[in-house]
């Protein structure tokens, strides 16, 4: 049975998604883990948790180990004395006849793991990732006929950004809030991934520099909602936002003396609450 790898945001989601994809119970499968999920600023997730399993293979008994028993029971008894001499002879030929699978496979199995263990050490160069990112977003570009410029942006730590920049409307392909951009990211992700086993790298698309318009507009929302706890003493509850946008309302609310940030409820539907500090309602 060959290897599958899935990811998660922990080992156990990884390890579901296995488990579904090779249709078994988890007692009969066996796995390594390639990566451990890695987290960020706020509780965002950088990098996700990545495994590679497969069926535990069945080792068949060896029909040599089952042929001396047969012979033996269609062997009819003549006389003791034959039967004596035969059952002191028998058990040393199988002994000979099954040393040799026995000894055989473990060499096997041990060379076998060796082989994977330097597999997985082995990484793909995260400029490599990059130019794979690039040619498949630049390839669904010419799918919706869309004019435009497909370039990596940037290489930092294990984040990849590959930015489309052009004269050109992208507002099919950033979609409202950047619904459709996000799900475009995703694509390219899942198609580095394909190509490169043992890709690492996260890689982030940008198209027609809406990332930082979206910054810029998130940060000026939040200096606006601000003004008004600060003015009106009261708490105020934002509509729920991915992670991204939420690190960018928390960062810009960081620098306004007076108020406190705070992150509630559960993925997708997380959201922001906004109140005054601490020490100023003290105060």
């Amino acid at each position: 049975m060959e290897w599958v790898e899935t990811t998660g945001k922990d080992i156990r989601e990884a390890l579901t998604a296995a488990l579904d994809l090779l249709g078994v119970d988890e007692s009969d499968i066996e796995y390594e883990v390639i990566e451990e999920a890695k987290q960020g600023l706020f509780g965002r997730l950088k990098r996700e948790a990545r495994i590679r399993a497969r069926v535990k293979p069945s080792i068949p008994r060896p029909k040599d180990n089952r042929r001396p028993r047969r012979q033996r029971e269609r062997t009819p008894r003549r006389n003791e004395g034959a039967t004596a001499e035969k059952q002191e002879r028998r058990p040393a030929q199988k002994e000979v006849q099954a040393e040799r699978p026995i000894r055989k496979a473990p060499a096997k199995v041990v060379e076998d793991k060796v082989e994977e263990s330097n597999t997985q050490v082995e990484t793909v160069p995260l400029v490599e990732q990059a130019g794979a990112a690039q040619s498949f977003l630049a390839g669904l570009m010419r799918e919706f006929q869309i004019p435009g410029q497909v370039s990596v942006q940037h290489i930092e730590d294990d984040n990849i950004t590959v930015a489309v920049t052009g004269e050109s409307n992208y507002g099919l392909l950033i979609g409202p809030k950047g619904l459709v951009m996000s799900s475009i990211q995703e694509l390219t992700r899942a198609s580095v991934q394909n190509k490169y086993r043992r890709a690492n790298g996260r890689v982030f698309v940008d198209i027609g520099g809406f990332r930082e318009k979206r910054r810029a507009s998130l940060e000026r929302f939040a200096v606006k909602v601000a003004e008004e706890v600060l003015e009106s003493g009261k708490s105020r509850t934002l509509e729920p936002m991915n992670a991204a946008d939420r690190k960018v309302v928390h960062d810009a609310m960081a620098g306004i003396e007076g108020v406190s940030t705070r992150s509630e409820g559960q993925e997708p539907r997380r959201y922001i609450v906004v109140s005054v500090a601490e020490d100023d309602q003290e105060a």
